[in-house]
């Protein structure tokens, strides 16, 4: 295997362990939520809608149950802001978080609750 097909691999095998365990391993790539692993905020709110509890999550990431709130949180913000079409720049200003971040949290909203 080429050297730079590791990584790539590595984060293949992290996805399948979390699919099948349903823990995330605390790696440098989730912990930071760096790399192209589902993100924390991600992981959290699908497991929010699976109808997980704060505190089951919390355990399964290696998070605060105040971290999972938090993203919970700004993830119910921004499902609001989008109920009442509010636009991505005005929700910069209301949320006081970054596009990036907001853009995350807004593909979630599109792929779990299209209308």
């Amino acid at each position: 295997m080429a050297p730079g097909h590791l990584p790539e691999l590595i984060r293949q095998l992290l996805e399948t362990y979390h699919e099948h365990f349903g823990v995330l391993l605390p790696t440098a790539g989730t912990v930071l939520d760096m790399g192209r692993t589902l993100t924390h905020k991600a992981l959290v709110v699908e497991m929010a809608l699976e109808g997980l509890t704060t505190q089951e999550i919390a355990r399964r990431i290696y998070h605060t149950p105040e971290a999972v709130d938090n993203y919970l949180r700004l993830f119910d913000r921004v499902l609001l802001l989008c109920y009442y079409h509010v636009p991505a720049s005005a929700m910069m200003r209301i949320t006081g978080h970054s596009q990036g971040l907001l853009e995350e949290h807004l593909a979630l909203v599109e792929k779990h609750f299209p209308d």
